[in-house]
């Protein structure tokens, strides 16, 4: 959430509903703006950011014709691309929060 805001990515947080199978803890909905192709621009270094972070981070984005790409090794450029068509993001860090504030 923190690299959406710094490159100021619209996005909100969806309910998560106890009992329901989820890939993470949380979700958030990228909003997008109408027509506003420097979005796709912004999100982009947000994902190459987020990769680029961690060790082990991945981001697979599943595009409107339903293709799945993995966004590790794209050029910025084409992860532009990728993203413009995209229907559903998900981001992966195998680090666990606990683990997390454990080392610091």
């Amino acid at each position: 959430m923190q690299l959406l805001n710094e490159h100021r990515v619209t996005y909100r947080m969806r309910e998560v509903r106890t009992g329901v199978p989820m890939a993470s803890s949380g979700v958030l909905e990228i909003v997008q703006a109408v027509g506003n192709a420097a979005m796709w621009g912004a999100l982009a270094a947000v994902v190459v950011a987020f990769i680029n972070s961690r060790r082990g981070r991945k981001v697979i984005i599943t595009t409107k014709d339903n293709t799945v790409v993995h966004a590790e090794g794209l050029s910025p450029k084409e992860l532009e691309q990728v993203l413009a068509q995209a229907k559903a993001i998900s981001a992966i860090d195998p680090t666990t929060w606990e683990a997390e504030e454990k080392s610091q």
